[in-house]
């Protein structure tokens, strides 16, 4: 709240917070803010998956999205729109993430990516994304949606990919 919702205007009623009770049932947990969601854009034209007006993601070193990491069954998931991971590679073990059949049916997705720790996994999934099957590769949203990656100078120093300044 205090870093974000504090100072934008968005109507309280819009933002959907995760239940934090459920923490010990991850499976609850999850099915508990997909209900959410089911009961938020069920009034929408919104067919089988919501669509959202815009998904922010970060990437990781590794190529990791939301929490989609490389190698992991959830890749995989075609059906649920919120899953759970208890064995994430990363800490914290347990969370909950959007799948990719969401994040895809989204307007709007945008990365944010800073520092150098990000050059090399940019430059691959920036450079040559058909080429890597990285997680955040996949993020691909329908033909209506688009993708934009707001990135710093550390982050983008090895992409070859043309670069345009952001221009308020």
């Amino acid at each position: 709240m205090d870093a974000l919702f504090s100072k934008v205007v968005i109507p309280p009623e819009n933002i959907h917070h995760i239940d934090t009770s459920l923490l010990n049932d991850l499976e609850e947990l999850a099915d508990s803010y997909e209900r959410q969601l089911v009961l938020e854009f069920a009034s929408k034209d919104s067919a089988r998956f919501p669509v959202f007006d815009l998904i922010l993601l970060g990437i990781g070193p590794d190529g990791h999205t939301a929490s989609l990491f490389p190698g992991h069954e959830l890749l995989a998931e075609e059906g649920r729109w919120v899953a759970h991971l208890d064995d994430s590679p990363k800490p914290p073990p347990k969370r909950i993430t959007l799948t990719y059949p969401v994040i895809n049916h989204a307007s709007k997705v945008a990365f944010v990516a800073t520092g150098g720790s990000k050059q090399d996994m940019l430059a691959e999934i920036l450079d040559d994304p058909a080429k890597n099957s990285f997680p955040a590769s996949r993020v691909q949203p329908g033909p209506h949606g688009q993708l934009y990656w707001f990135v710093d100078d550390a982050a983008s120093a090895k992409v070859k990919y043309e670069k345009t300044s952001l221009k308020l």
